[in-house]
């Protein structure tokens, strides 16, 4: 995807399952069209196979941009926020995405994006193709998904891993973790209005580009033009959550991304994410990833046994 306003293109000889369709003289021209993942747009490659792509992207913001643009899958994509947030429109169903959530797509997938904000986003896509793919992912079952704090730290897992092998694995133990979130999650309501969704969008907006700062209840109600009851009802009612809920998740999956390297800077860390003192940051952060955040500081993220993607 090109959060940039970039139609999005994969430059391939291959099609959508990584079939090559260009006949070669021998299995050498075969082999390397298969591994070709070519992108229209900059992104630090993390893993690069025949059936399985990972790199970062990054979008700097602040650029004239158009409102929305289309974007088309020719891959199935994962893609998982680590910082900002966007819109995507698919058919008749509209999506926020931020760093609570993944965004996915299989082959031929065409939706329209937009982002309401100027402020830099950067991500990390996940394309999977051939055996790969029909094996994990025989349907998607929805086109997006909060995901779990398990799959949060798996996230951050392979951005630090500088084993290539453990990249892979942790790349695939990523992709299973992520869909058994989306198999889980819960048929979003049809009976919320469009007016309702749309408050709900601007909510979790607000709650993405200002996580860091000593959000009330009043304050994001009035940034949204209406009543903070109005404000509360309507956000649980269409997400299933607290806005107070969301906001902690938003801020402890910011933490993730901070830990690298922070020995020594766990209270900076907490009170610039917007918690209030250390001991409530180490609170919530043990109450949702299951370990002390002193303990994934300064090295690769542990604690919990990495997940296996062989088992439901």
């Amino acid at each position: 995807m090109g959060t940039c306003g970039h139609e999005q293109k994969y430059v391939d000889k291959s099609d959508s399952h990584g079939r090559n369709m260009e006949g070669g003289r021998d299995g050498r021209c075969q082999n390397l069209a298969r591994m070709n993942w070519d992108l229209a747009f900059p992104m630090r490659t993390l893993l690069h196979g025949r059936e399985l792509f990972v790199g970062e992207w990054h979008c700097a913001g602040g650029s004239p941009r158009p409102p929305c643009w289309r974007e088309r899958a020719l891959y199935y994509e994962m893609d998982l926020l680590q910082t900002g947030t966007h819109l995507r429109d698919l058919g008749h169903q509209r999506n926020v995405v931020d760093p609570t959530t993944a965004a996915l797509h299989a082959p031929s997938d065409e939706y329209w994006m937009a982002s309401p904000t100027e402020r830099p986003q950067q991500g990390t896509l996940l394309l999977l193709r051939g055996e790969l793919a029909e094996e994990l992912i025989p349907r998607l079952p929805t086109r997006s998904c909060s995901i779990s704090p398990q799959a949060a730290r798996l996230h951050v897992q392979l951005l630090h891993a500088v084993d290539p092998l453990a990249r892979e694995e942790t790349a695939l133990s990523l992709v299973h973790c992520v869909l058994s979130d989306a198999r889980a999650q819960p048929e979003r309501a049809r009976s919320v209005s469009r007016a309702w969704r749309r408050l709900s969008e601007e909510l979790q907006h607000v709650v993405a580009t200002r996580f860091k700062e000593r959000l009330t209840l009043d304050l994001m109600a009035s940034a949204c033009r209406t009543s903070p009851f109005h404000a509360s009802r309507v956000f649980r009612a269409v997400t299933g959550e607290t806005l107070h809920r969301h906001l902690t998740r938003v801020r402890l999956r910011a933490a993730l991304f901070e830990l690298q390297g922070a020995a020594g800077r766990l209270t900076e860390i907490a009170l610039a994410l917007g918690f209030s003192s250390h001991s409530h940051f180490t609170q919530a952060f043990q109450e949702e990833f299951g370990c002390a955040p002193s303990s994934l500081m300064g090295g690769p993220v542990r604690g919990r046994k990495t997940l296996s993607w062989e088992k439901d």
